[in-house]
């Protein structure tokens, strides 16, 4: 596979990039009839490959099979020939026609032709400029969570969208083989043989305990008690007083599914982080390069691998966008990132050394903000809303410091300016009034104040939460340390849930140091010797802005328990250094528990069924 992989580029031959001789996962080409293939070669850059770039399609359908992935065990391919190709309405096979042969002229002669014009077009305005308006789809399927954290790391002109553990039951198998993937280092080494059975005892448990976990939540939130919202009218009612058939089947059917993505969320702290997942990517053409060189020079030769075949799928539909890859500028570029990350581990390995640091319970931890937030965010709401006077920023900036000044002998025991503070509030209109929500976020003057938490969560939540990608967000190295315990768990009649994770948990944590001690290629696949419940240490910066809506997102209803718990936290945090914002955090839902906290959310999902069947 990696000598198919780089039959057409020449920097990538020479370059040091120890890839694996296969793919880690023991991946098999899904089957497809003669017929099937000949359909996906329209559209997919292969169908025998778990990395494969999409192209010829409208946005929207590729945005729909996309978000297929959240909730399906099937790979995009299978979905769009089941769900897609055939639908009348999308019209798919015409387009599919109109785009093989335009005007006579083969598909291959259009992109050598496209090519050429995009080669003037960069000769004369500059790749950069250009690269931004285009963009590619690309796929991966069967990657580990340390590779999707990897390429999900991008930020701006990039989307991503991943197959759910809140909603796929994760303890299936490809032939006799659980869905985790087997590190090269590790596979290679003297723990190949445990490392297997690591991961095999910690999926068999994971599959065990979902019953166990499904009938104690069924104890903890029974349907008779459950309280059902109708989505129309808001009117709530208790289960056991619907007297409509109809209306008692549709809230027993929300109420499953509610169910289970309890259960999924709750029993997912077993999983390993080498838990395969398939995921799609949206990248504008700079985006695809730069993700393209990061995969490239990461530490993990499966993340290399997969940079090296999505660069193979993406030149075959946009080669223009990449040219740079696999030229002398992109092998410095790359150059520079490896040299980039060793100096950094080299400076602070000896630094960390000097630091001692006292243990604390707080799992969430404001670590840095901006004493003057008040002055910054009041100076620039005046700056770009003044529409007669044109006064400058440096003007504007020295009478807001005067005034916080003036206040803080009035006022000595507040941290900030009540009349600033009221400039601030009044110049954002009241979000919540009635059809004002989350989306409507507050004006651009919150962007210049920044402030840094720190989380320490099970590396679940980590997952869920890197997703809010125009922020700042760094983690350092997993280890199997400390374990996340769930409040379930403890739980009657989770007794033997518990100790297994417990032991397991051990498990991981010696083996986990037992790979990091051998050093080399091992101390950095020691990360795929770790859970989803292993705690991780990661922090966020980001403007006040997104610090408004982060938690307004992460804290509704239907969130995951524990991020809902962490993002209070750092709200709460935020506003005892900010407390005349308090206002703004206008949706930010305090409470700390939902219980089956996806019920509401189910029910307008069944009434959406019940509309469209």
């Amino acid at each position: 596979m990696t000598k198919e992989i780089l039959e057409n580029t020449s920097i990538l031959k020479i370059e040091n990039l120890r890839l694996p001789e296969n793919f880690p996962f023991p991946y098999t080409p899904e089957r497809f009839t003669v017929t099937e293939k000949a359909i996906l070669s329209k559209h997919f850059t292969n169908y025998d490959k778990p990395v494969f770039a999409i192209y010829g399609l409208p946005q929207e359908v590729v945005g729909a099979m996309f978000s297929r992935y959240s909730r399906t065990e099937k790979s995009v391919r299978r979905v769009f020939l089941d769900e897609f190709w055939g639908s009348s309405e999308l019209g798919i096979q015409n387009i599919a026609e109109n785009i093989a042969e335009t005007e006579g002229v083969g598909i291959e002669t259009a992109q050598e032709k496209a090519g050429k014009f995009y080669k003037r077009v960069f000769a004369e305005y500059g790749d950069d400029s250009v690269i931004q308006m285009g963009s590619v789809h690309i796929s991966f399927e069967y990657v580990s969570q340390i590779a999707a954290k990897a390429i999900e790391d991008g930020r701006i002109a990039a989307a991503y969208i991943e197959k759910s553990t809140r909603y796929v039951d994760f303890g299936s198998r490809v032939g006799e083989h659980y869905l985790f993937m087997e590190e090269p280092s590790i596979m290679n080494s003297e723990f190949a043989d445990e490392y297997l059975e690591w991961n095999n005892s910690l999926f068999e448990a994971y599959q065990k305990h979902i019953p166990t976990t499904k009938e104690m939540l069924k104890r903890k939130y029974p349907l008779e008690e459950q309280v059902f919202t109708n989505p129309t009218t808001g009117e709530e009612v208790r289960y056991s007083q619907i007297s409509d058939k109809n209306e008692s089947v549709k809230a027993q059917k929300a109420y499953e599914r509610a169910l289970k993505a309890k259960t999924f969320d709750t029993i997912r702290v077993f999983l390993p982080t080498t838990t395969v997942t398939n995921l799609g990517a949206h990248f504008s053409g700079q985006a695809a390069e730069n993700s393209v060189n990061k995969l490239l020079t990461s530490p993990y030769p499966e993340v290399r691998l997969l940079g090296a075949m999505a660069y193979n799928e993406l030149v075959k539909v946009a080669p223009s966008f990449l040219q740079n890859v696999d030229h002398v500028h992109g092998a410095k570029t790359r150059e520079y990132m490896g040299d980039l990350r060793e100096v950094k581990e080299r400076e602070a390995g000896v630094i960390s050394q000097q630091i001692h640091e006292k243990k604390r319970g707080n799992k969430v931890r404001l670590v840095d903000w901006d004493e003057d937030a008040d002055v910054k965010i009041a100076a620039q709401l005046i700056y770009t809303g003044q529409k007669d006077r044109g006064l400058s920023k440096k003007e504007i900036f020295d009478w807001v410091k005067r005034v916080k000044d003036e206040d803080r002998i009035k006022y000595p025991d507040l941290a900030y300016s009540p009349r600033l503070a009221e400039i601030i509030v009044n110049s954002v209109p009241d979000r919540s009034s009635e059809g004002l929500n989350r989306r409507h976020k507050l004006p651009r003057a919150f962007e210049h104040v920044d402030t840094e938490v720190e989380f320490y969560t099970d590396f679940g939540i980590f997952r869920d939460l890197q997703r809010n990608r125009m922020s700042s967000t760094e983690r350092q190295m997993l280890t199997g340390e400390e374990l996340f315990i769930p409040n379930e768990f403890h739980e009657v009649g989770m007794e033997e849930v518990v100790a297994e994770y417990l032991k397991l948990g051990q498990k991981t944590r010696e083996l986990n140091a037992r790979v990091i001690s051998k050093g080399g290629d091992l101390e950095n696949a020691s990360e795929y010797v770790t859970m989803f419940g292993t705690r991780l240490r990661y922090n966020i910066r980001a403007n006040i802005r997104q610090w408004v809506f982060f938690p307004e997102l992460r804290t509704i209803e239907g969130g995951h328990p524990t991020y809902r718990r962490a993002m209070q936290s750092a709200a709460k945090q935020i506003l005892l250094v900010y407390p005349f914002l308090q206002p703004l955090f206008t949706h930010v839902n305090w409470k700390r528990d939902y219980g089956l906290g996806r019920l509401k959310a189910e029910v307008k999902t069944q009434q959406k069924l019940e509309e469209v069947s």
